[in-house]
């Protein structure tokens, strides 16, 4: 007995010996994973996690950004961030130029099958109609500042050279105006990512698509309205997301273009935070302004994750 229990060839051993090493190879598996993703957490941990606790600390504390968190005042910073009327305004004007900026994305889809459906020179025109997204925003802004500016800008120029002396003004120094030419300046400047992306889905369609519905006796529209624009649904609802959490975030082109003026008219929530902030030295109020703003963010993103299940469920059944 003792000599079949020692027996090298035992299957019940040979078991054990197949269990410890398939044990030993998952474990080899799970350190090489930690090992790989740990970067990735540490920096989630540092960048992310780590200002978003501290920014919702200071949040509940009066504070100029100077020493130690001392003077705790609960939930005071958010009610005075949110009885503020400019933080009002600078709502109403980011939800506007969020609104404003979805006409991009058809821009985009325009441009987009211009490209597809060829033009001479095509590869020259895709690079021109690409170089706004290629310019950093800030040079954008200062760009944009020089064509609206009333007295040397180019815009002003041409409407008084076709005989529109009337609607030349000081388009980035009128409340009336300024945040209408901030919209047009994000429109130039977001359309060719959209059409990058339009182009790219546009390009993946099967040729079998289109061909079937000539055979049916399909015409241009009905082939855009029923083969194109339901192909590219993915892609619409990937930029409109976009569209949506890019205007929410935007700062750099309008600190450029307007710093928020006059007189608050093209104050978005980001331009109001650091202000309060940076400005104001009122770091309680802005990161209550900032922790808002998130809140604004998130539920947009669960919005659209339930819009967009619904829709597959409708689709599927």
């Amino acid at each position: 007995m003792q000599g079949k229990d020692q027996n090298p060839h035992c299957p019940m051993q040979k078991g054990d010996a197949m269990k410890h090493s398939v044990s030993r190879s998952r474990r080899q598996e799970m350190i090489t994973a930690w090992v790989l993703i740990a970067p990735t957490i540490i920096s989630l941990i540092i960048f992310l996690y780590i200002p978003f606790v501290t920014a919702l600390q200071t949040s509940f504390f009066k504070y100029n950004g100077l020493g130690p968190l001392t003077d705790f005042v609960g939930l005071k910073n958010y009610i005075k961030v949110l009885g503020d009327p400019k933080f009002s305004r600078s709502l109403v004007n980011t939800l506007y130029l969020v609104v404003v900026s979805f006409a991009a994305i058809p821009i985009g889809f325009v441009f987009a099958y211009i490209l597809y459906a060829g033009v001479p020179g095509k590869k020259l025109f895709n690079a021109g109609l690409f170089i706004p997204y290629l310019i950093s925003m800030v040079v954008v802004g200062c760009i944009w500042r020089i064509i609206y500016d009333p007295n040397i800008g180019p815009l002003n120029q041409v409407l008084k050279m076709a005989g529109l002396e009337g609607l030349a003004k000081a388009w980035l120094s009128r409340p009336e105006t300024a945040l209408g030419a901030i919209a047009v300046t994000w429109i130039w400047r977001s359309y060719p990512f959209n059409m990058l992306i339009m182009y790219a889905n546009i390009s993946k369609m099967p040729e079998d698509f289109l061909e079937a519905a000539q055979i049916d006796g399909a015409d241009f529209w009905q082939k855009m309205f029923y083969v194109i624009i339901p192909y590219l649904k993915p892609a619409f609802a990937v930029l409109a997301m976009l569209t949506v959490t890019n205007g929410l975030r935007l700062f750099d082109l309008v600190w450029v273009m307007t710093q928020g003026g006059p007189g608050g008219a093209s104050d978005l929530m980001t331009s109001y935070i650091y202000t309060k902030a940076f400005t104001n030295r009122d770091f309680g109020a802005g990161t209550a302004a900032s922790v808002i703003l998130m809140v604004i963010m998130v539920l947009i993103m669960i919005l659209k994750t339930i819009v967009q299940k619904e829709a597959i469920r409708r689709s599927e059944s």
